[in-house]
């Protein structure tokens, strides 16, 4: 089971200077050398997210988001509500413990490909040396980091990710747009596929939920519903923690519709490992994911216990073209109302028709010892920052 990594002091002081500034961006000491294709990191409402009024601080860098919310009332400068880890922040050398990423997968599972990863997870050491490989077919797929150029005005950040494969090279425009003190952000994705291109490309954006102080909440998913006049909402995917008052969830808005998604273990979500994908016993099944060159697999885990992630995935085929899809991260302190947000409601909505009944996590042994979440780590380097 994962537990907060970094101690109270080095919170509060990477805190401190993550709220130093309404518009911040940096490159971190040494990040550049570890990760070169990393790029800047930007931060909106950098003097927000610690009382749950004054709206959510939100990272961007490498690939990698995070969004912290609201601190601990018990642990002044300790996030409760946010993607997983506290501890750890895009742009700093902590960046290979922020479980989250954008990722494009060019190729299937039989022939492999490229799999474009955060570059702070192709050589991620608890990834490569705790986990079993993500790859079990490693000697079709090739991992590559992200080239990462990202910039900030007013209240979005832009990040442009581009890696090259088989002499072409692919391009995935992420925008966050943020404005205090709502409780989601919008998401805009774009995904450029060059012409020339022959193997299937998936998009997958992938998060480890931590909500209320707490690793743990049960999974949910919401068909798009009628809100009248004949429109509807789009799909939401997410964890809710009813008893803490806290909701983490992705919404479908607009363009693209989703192929697949998942709300179930974290590390089956985010790294592709198979603790409990099988839709039937939920023990051991098949990897999803990036490195697999496949769709995510709809699963979604009730459990209350179960240590929560989240992901939603596209499946563009091969044929060369744009693509766009805009989707809302959502915090919420209630249940979300698909029908509440004016900008959720689109006629262009997924329809998954073919979604499986919710899987009740069974009586799974726990993993126990979690090297990624459990093993210590150093402190937080936060990031100097100009702005």
């Amino acid at each position: 089971m994962k537990r907060p990594i970094r101690t109270l002091a080095a919170a509060a002081a990477a805190t401190a200077l993550l709220g130093s500034f309404a518009v911040t961006s940096a490159h971190a000491d040494g990040a550049t050398d570890k990760w070169p294709t990393y790029g800047e990191t930007h931060v909106l409402n950098a003097a927000g997210g610690s009382t749950g009024s004054d709206g959510m601080r939100i990272t961007f860098g490498g690939g990698q988001l995070t969004a912290q919310r609201q601190d601990d009332p018990d642990e002044p400068g300790y996030p409760n509500n946010e993607i997983y880890s506290p501890s750890r922040l895009p742009g700093t050398e902590s960046a290979d413990g922020v479980f989250s990423q954008v990722a494009l997968a060019v190729g299937d599972a039989t022939d492999g490909g490229t799999a474009f990863l955060a570059p702070a997870n192709v050589d991620n050491t608890s990834y490569d040396s705790n986990l079993e490989d993500p790859v079990t077919h490693e000697e079709l797929i090739t991992k590559v980091p992200w080239n990462v150029v990202t910039t900030i005005s007013g209240n979005t950040i832009t990040a442009t990710l581009t890696g090259d494969a088989d002499g072409l090279t692919y391009t995935v425009v992420v925008t966050i747009s943020y404005t205090s003190p709502q409780d989601r952000m919008t998401i805009g994705y774009q995904v450029i596929i060059p012409a020339g291109n022959t193997k299937p490309v998936r998009l997958y954006h992938l998060i480890d939920t931590y909500l209320g102080g707490s690793d743990q909440g049960p999974g949910f998913f919401n068909d798009p519903v009628n809100c009248g006049s004949g429109a509807e909402s789009g799909a939401v995917v997410g964890v809710d923690r009813a008893d803490l008052g806290v909701v983490e969830a992705f919404q479908y808005i607009s363009g693209a519709p989703w192929t697949s998604y998942m709300s179930g273990f974290y590390n089956d979500v985010v790294f592709g490992v198979n603790n409990k994908t099988d839709l039937v016993t939920g023990g051991e099944g098949a990897h999803f994911g990036p490195g697999y060159m496949n769709d995510l697999n709809n699963q979604i885990i009730t459990d209350p216990e179960n240590d929560n992630g989240i992901g939603i995935s596209w499946n563009f085929g091969a044929a060369a073209g744009t693509f766009n899809s805009t989707a809302k991260l959502i915090f919420s302190s209630e249940t979300v109302d698909p029908c509440a947000d004016p900008e959720a409601v689109s006629v262009t909505n997924p329809d998954p028709t073919e979604v499986p009944d919710p899987v009740i996590d069974p009586d799974v042994t726990d993993p126990g010892f979690d090297p990624l979440k459990d093993e210590p780590t150093p402190e937080v380097v936060a990031p100097s920052y100009t702005g």
